[in-house]
């Protein structure tokens, strides 16, 4: 997958300071900001070679760690991880379409958390829950994942 594409539509579509490195202590292939009315706005983009049982228990860690940090009983911060997956196990592939997919999912408790992606290279699918509410939860997590379906097929 080309992470430039992603990057350029990212930045189409109003994502700033689009540039690899770490966000809370951990390392991203892309990371990007914006401001949804006050609320600061992260995305967070991921290449791993496989999403299997054990890679999903690191992501579910990173994933709990990043939205602690996150939450705020003033202004919490929000976040998307995309991971894209060259192959996800067989295992999982049933766990993801069915959209249980463990701690993942929208987390907003005290204000601020994250939605995840997963973009499977190899079955050329993308996974993860597109919200309808809060407004900008739908509206972010359901334009990235138009960018990531966009981007296997590019």
């Amino acid at each position: 997958m080309n992470i430039d594409y992603i990057k350029s539509e990212l930045s189409k579509s109003g994502w700033k300071n689009l540039n690899n490195g770490p966000y809370m202590e951990i390392d991203f292939d892309l990371v990007g900001s914006r401001r949804f009315t006050l609320t600061k706005w992260n995305v967070l983009v991921k290449r791993i070679s496989q999403l299997n049982q054990d890679a999903v228990s690191e992501w579910q860690q990173n994933f709990e760690t990043i939205s602690k940090k996150s939450k705020s009983f003033i202004w919490g911060k929000c976040f998307l991880i995309c991971l894209l997956a060259e192959e996800v196990s067989e295992d999982l592939l049933k766990s993801l379409s069915s959209d249980s997919f463990g701690l993942f999912g929208v987390l907003r408790l005290k204000g601020g958390g994250g939605n995840i992606l997963i973009a499977d290279l190899k079955n050329k699918q993308t996974f993860g829950k597109v919200p309808s509410l809060p407004y900008d939860v739908h509206k972010f997590s359901k334009s990235v994942k138009n960018i990531l379906t966009a981007a296997m097929n590019n």
